[in-house]
């Protein structure tokens, strides 16, 4: 569905612009029409401005919306109306897409829309999570709290992922400029050497033969040997974004590491627990929570999970039923449904998962920095001694 940039007029004289999907610049004309916007100019996503705005819009989804709701939160508990403190936050926020999405969401709510229901036409920026949790909120007059609680959430959420971003760059880091160096060395240095070697009048070690050929196979076929790898990855990519079968093969297969397993169950009860101790049902809260998970043999568990307390199992039944929780899971909400304090117990089993991934992560780096290195040494080791071991031989013989 195509994008468009919009600008407008409401009832009350305010100008309003944004950018949102529609099937046409007549469907999305009537659709503003029908919100009490009059539309002054509708540009395509294929115009400079559109393609701007659709750039700010990938970039809007890697925001940390954690200060925003923060700053919400603050200024709703010091008394001020929710129009204003919107704009404000508006007018401090530097992500234009968001800055765009703050202002709309002001002029509507003045206009009488709720606060949750303006925020849900962005669904790209605004998670339907926190939508759900603040159309909750408004029900109770708990917004500002659930806000700020929000707000929490979403910075660990964004620490724990950059935990694990942060974990692997050092020693990929290490991988790839070792690979690099000896590609250097293998397509650059090493055929130069050969002259030296093919004029010489004498044995050549079995060691600098083979780096000769190694090198002369690099030199003559390693662009094509890179590109069929680079075929290789896009096409199983490929087939993991666009084969469902395919997926939940891969995706069962990765679930069996402790490591992806811990991860994805830590994740789905700190989300669970989070919204049900914002009072979210635990149907809702089970299908929301589901939407984070990437692992699709466990999001597909899932969604059975939800299928079977809608029907009226117990959720810690349905939990154990499932097959693919560690036991701790299904015990912790078995106790809490019977003490009436699932959210706390459900957090633990995250705190307990994400200090186990903590510390696979901390051991597995330990170990593959100076594996890496290693590797990297002996093969660049190999690679100079070949070289240099027929140069002191010839040396030698000089003398």
């Amino acid at each position: 569905m195509p994008s468009y940039l919009y600008k407008g007029m409401s009832k009350t004289g305010k100008e309003v612009k944004g950018v949102r999907d529609a099937l046409s610049k007549q469907a999305l004309t009537n659709e503003l029409l029908s919100e009490g916007i009059f539309v002054s100019s509708i540009t395509e996503s294929g115009s400079s401005n559109s393609s701007l705005a659709k750039l700010q819009e990938i970039f809007a989804k890697k925001i940390n919306l954690s200060d925003t709701f923060f700053q919400l939160s603050l200024l709703l508990r010091s008394g001020i109306p929710l129009v204003e403190a919107v704009k404000i936050v508006a007018k401090s926020t530097k992500e234009q897409h968001l800055k765009n999405a703050l202002m709309e969401s002001a002029s509507k709510v003045s206009e009488g829309m709720r606060f949750s229901e303006s925020l849900s036409k962005y669904p790209k920026i605004f998670d339907p999570m926190y939508v759900n949790l603040i159309k909750a909120s408004e029900q109770v007059g708990k917004l500002a709290a659930v806000l700020a609680d929000i707000a929490v959430y979403e910075d660990d959420k964004r620490k724990n992922t950059d935990k694990i971003k942060t974990a692997m760059v050092y020693p990929m880091t290490i991988l790839v400029m070792g690979f690099a160096v000896l590609g250097f060395l293998l397509a650059f240095v090493v055929p130069k050497m050969e002259s030296i070697f093919s004029s010489m009048k004498q044995q050549i070690p079995a060691s600098t033969q083979f780096l000769l050929k190694v090198s002369d196979f690099v030199s003559n076929y390693g662009l094509v040997l890179l590109l069929f790898l680079l075929f290789i990855i896009f096409a199983i990519r490929y087939l993991y974004k666009n084969n469902p079968k395919f997926r939940l093969a891969v995706d069962k297969k990765l679930f069996k590491m402790n490591l992806i397993s811990h991860v994805s169950v830590a994740k789905f009860a700190h989300v669970l627990s989070f919204q049900l101790k914002e009072g979210l049902p635990l149907t809702d809260a089970l299908h929301y929570a589901s939407l984070v998970i990437d692992n699709k043999y466990m999001y597909d568990t899932i969604a059975q999970v939800r299928e079977a307390v809608q029907s009226g199992t117990k959720f810690s039944v349905a939990v154990r039923n499932a097959g693919i929780f560690p036991e701790l899971f299904p015990a912790a909400v078995s106790t809490g449904e019977s003490s009436g304090n699932m959210p706390e117990l459900l957090e633990r089993v995250n705190e307990f998962y994400s200090k186990n991934v903590d510390k696979f992560l901390t051991s597995f780096i330990s170990a593959i920095e100076p594996i890496f290195i290693v590797i990297i040494g002996v093969l660049v080791g190999f690679i100079v001694i070949s070289i240099m071991q027929p140069l002191f031989s010839m040396n030698s013989l000089v003398q």
